[in-house]
């Protein structure tokens, strides 16, 4: 049976589609409002609709382009909660890693890290075999109701020293006898990853809205009645109306707290920070390597802290360097200095590599819960938990909450607990939540290989197998519709991506800018600068669908 579904149905044009959202922002009357379009805010804004909420959702710049675009892109499954002795968080983590592999299997993927181990002691085989044991015990459940087993994440095993160095010959060392292996999740396409959230949202009833921003909370006699807005586009402000505001900006939570005259969150954050280098280090599979500096919260330590190297595409991301970040998280940058600092630390955890300044194409930056720490400390404690506010209940406007997701991977979970407090705040009865269940848009099959071989029979001319993939990693089974905007399936300059898949970007999914569809919505500027032709194909294309002037072209 095929993989593949079509809707051919053809949508009003993105102007019309942006004006008929306007309307519907302003004229109707929600039971939850929700601010930020990052992972926690449109799992958020997913799980209210499914639910059976009304639901707006707003995003003052582009779904996913914040902290939620700026990762390692791993779907963390808890490992490292194993030396901390919280199996809760373990299980917790191995459950949403589970969720996102089971609901977007076309943008996730499982992917092996290799765990050097040296000598006789606690960085030998022997504790590390015994931790996969406890990790399989905790985890058996770990690819329930996953129906492709290309997506489920194989037990643990313990690589020889020779097998090890075949795969990785730069890290060898004298007293190196082998390495454990363990399996965590690989996102894609992170902010494509969250815009699916979002078209998921409005599959399931919500209005969602992006270049829309919040500048205050409308409050009356104690209680929230929605959030005054702007139109970042044409620059008019009006009025939300919603009997729950859901405040899921992340890192810039307390920002807009502090903006609307309502007592800001104090939680501590870090600056996560994530390089990628433009040439491919590792073969199929990731490893971890110590550091300089300690774990503070371990109770069981193999030794120093790890740093991860992940193989993405023709690239390797590194990740990730953390500070304390006390200043404006609207001004996040990194320096030279910062760059040079995680640099060192990466050549002395393996100078064979030779990484210099040159190969760094990327800098990723993104801000997260913190652990309490001194800014000057070099051994960092990390956020533990995410952060859900209730604020009406310590003398705050009533049916106002924030959140923050403390990563990528706990958005998902964090909508569900910002959906349950919201319920109780609307006094409805509880509803069971579904979104770790749900399949977001092109997530609808269970096979990937068939997808992709009936792919490659629906294109009318041959393409290259990247071509076919990243189609299919892209937009899984919406791909129909992609190429049905060009029978002649015509390749970008430069790429492995088609022009309808830029046509289908700019028509379908809430492209605003051309940045929109290049780094967000096709991944095709994220691990270097795009080719000078790739753009202007690009821009010629988008101007087409959404009308733009030379002016705005150029």
């Amino acid at each position: 049976m095929s993989e593949l579904i079509s809707d051919r149905s053809r949508p009003p044009a993105p102007a019309e589609q942006r004006a008929r959202s306007l309307a519907a922002l302003e004229e109707g009357r929600f039971d939850m409002v929700v601010i930020g379009g990052g992972i926690g805010g449109a799992c958020t804004a997913w799980d209210a609709a499914l639910r059976g909420l009304k639901v707006a959702l707003v995003e003052r710049a582009d779904f996913g382009g914040g902290t939620s675009a700026q990762s390692l892109k791993v779907l963390h499954g808890g490992i490292r909660y194993l030396q901390h002795l919280d199996i809760s968080r373990l299980r917790e983590s191995c459950a949403e890693r589970a969720a996102f592999l089971r609901t977007m299997p076309h943008l996730t993927r499982p992917l092996p890290f290799a765990l050097p181990t040296y000598g006789w002691g606690m960085r030998s085989k022997a504790p590390l075999r015994a931790a996969f044991q406890l990790l399989n015990l905790f985890t058996s459940g770990r690819n329930r109701d996953i129906p492709d087993r290309g997506q489920h994440i194989p037990p643990p095993y313990i690589l020889s020293r020779r097998r090890f160095l075949e795969r990785f010959p730069a890290f060898d060392a004298a007293d190196l006898s082998g390495a454990g292996v363990f399996y965590d999740g690989q996102i894609l396409n992170p902010p494509r990853a969250v815009y699916s959230a979002v078209r998921a949202a409005t599959a399931a009833s919500a209005v969602a809205l992006n270049y829309v921003g919040a500048e205050g909370v409308l409050v009356r006699e104690g209680r929230v009645e929605g959030i005054r807005a702007l139109d970042q586009v044409s620059g008019r402000r009006f009025d939300i109306r919603a009997r729950v505001v859901a405040n899921m900006s992340g890192p810039y939570a307390p920002a807009f707290l502090a903006s609307a005259g309502i007592a800001p969150l104090k939680v501590p954050l870090s600056r996560d920070m994530a390089i990628v280098v433009n040439r491919k280090l590792l073969p199929d599979m990731g490893i971890g390597i110590q550091t300089r500096y300690k774990d503070p919260d371990a109770w069981l330590s193999r030794g120093n802290r790890h740093l991860f190297m992940a193989p993405w595409r023709d690239y390797t991301l590194i990740g990730v360097h953390s500070r304390v970040y006390q200043d404006d998280p609207f001004k996040l940058g990194v320096t030279e200095g910062e760059i040079g600092a995680f640099l060192d630390e990466v050549r002395d955890a393996c100078p064979a590599l030779g990484i210099t300044r040159e190969d760094i194409a990327v800098v990723n930056a993104g801000l997260l819960p913190f652990g309490e720490n001194d800014p000057a400390a070099a051994d960092l404690s990390f956020g533990k938990r995410s952060v859900l506010v209730d604020h009406g209940a310590s003398g705050g406007p009533r049916g106002l909450i924030s959140g923050m997701s403390v990563r990528w991977t706990m958005g998902r979970l964090l909508g569900q607990n910002a959906v349950d407090l919201a319920l109780k705040l609307l006094e409805l009865a509880p509803r069971a939540c579904a979104t770790q269940s749900t399949r977001v848009p092109g997530g609808e099959f269970t096979n990937r290989e068939r997808l992709l071989a009936d792919l490659r029979t629906r294109v009318k001319t041959r393409l290259p197998d990247a071509a076919v993939t990243h189609l299919a990693d892209t937009f899984g089974t919406l791909s129909p519709d992609v190429i049905s905007l060009d029978e002649a399936n015509t390749l970008l300059p430069g790429g492995s991506a088609l022009e309808a898949e830029v046509r289908y970007a700019a028509r379908h999914e809430m492209s605003v800018t051309l940045a929109d569809i290049v780094l967000r919505r096709l991944d095709l500027g994220t691990g270097t600068t795009p080719h000078p032709q790739l753009l202007e194909s690009c821009a010629r294309i988008a101007a087409e669908e959404l009308g733009w002037d030379e002016a705005r072209r150029g």
